[in-house]
């Protein structure tokens, strides 16, 4: 098969979203991840949340699971815990670091790392193939999703969100920068690739709203300086500038200041038997 309209639509928002990024100055980056690494590292013996709960009926103390992009083990790692292994291709040096250190401490030795993006150059088979939060990046999205069915002896799971976490801040980007933010593709977009490629995807919605581990502001300095964050802006004053002025508008203030500018989003679930 050959990438057509599905595939190449997906790419070109990639693109848009990357060179808007860039010229920003706010890359999704090795610098990005760098940065954020450390806080994708989750406890794996949590009470699972309903995507990690929906991925986990899926797996049998027999099964060897690929991940790809698994980053830090937030959702591979749980897995693996009920798996016979777990190889997480992973391309970031500080995912792979922080991946190291969380299997290490909870001693999950069945769980490894290869140092790569994905497709790899030859064919690595496995049980599972497993993607979380990584499509909204790909630009060559039908060969990334076609490697992950071909490499699946029986499932392909592909974990996202309604709305993809690069978009949810799409309010406070257009605040900021006083122009739209181009859009990563989201489910929308991938389900088209994946049934041009002639498979039919399960879509699970779950009751799971966007989240994730965060110290709140107390301060209109702090604020500030959350908001920048989120955005990954470094020392613009300008844009520190809009933000000060806004922070009625962005926060609910109270002992927290609580952001209102995100974009509610709910968990979901993409997965497909390989053998159909």
């Amino acid at each position: 098969m050959t990438s057509s309209g599905p595939a190449e639509r997906y790419r070109e928002m990639v693109q848009a979203r990357t060179e808007q990024q860039l010229r920003l100055g706010a890359p999704f980056d090795e610098s990005y991840w760098n940065r954020y690494a450390h806080t994708y590292r989750f406890d794996p013996t949590r009470t699972p949340e309903p995507q990690l709960a929906a991925a986990l009926e899926y797996v049998s103390p027999e099964d060897e699971i690929v991940e790809i992009g698994g980053g830090a083990g937030r959702i591979g790692l749980p897995l693996a815990l009920r798996a016979r292994s777990l190889r997480n291709v992973e391309p970031s040096p500080a995912m792979r670091e922080q991946f190291a250190i969380c299997k290490a401490e909870h001693g999950i030795d069945h769980a490894s790392t290869i140092a790569s993006a994905w497709p790899l150059d030859d064919l690595i088979e496995a049980d599972i193939t497993l993607t979380v939060d990584v499509t909204y990046f790909i630009e060559d999205i039908e060969p990334f999703i076609r490697a992950m069915h071909e490499s699946a002896r029986r499932r392909v799971m592909i974990l996202t969100w309604t709305v993809p976490p690069p978009n949810v801040n799409s309010a406070l980007f257009e605040l900021v920068h006083g122009e739209l933010q181009c859009p990563s593709p989201s489910f929308r977009e991938l389900l088209p690739v994946i049934w041009q490629m002639g498979a039919i995807a399960d879509v699970r919605v779950l009751p799971q709203l966007f989240d994730w581990p965060e110290q709140l502001p107390t301060t209109d300095a702090a604020a500030v300086a959350f908001a920048s964050e989120e955005l990954g802006i470094q020392q613009d004053d300008q844009a520190a500038g809009r933000i000060r002025d806004a922070i009625p508008q962005l926060f609910e203030r109270g002992q927290w200041y609580r952001p209102l500018w995100r974009t509610p989003s709910r968990g979901m679930l993409l997965t497909w038997d390989t053998r159909d």
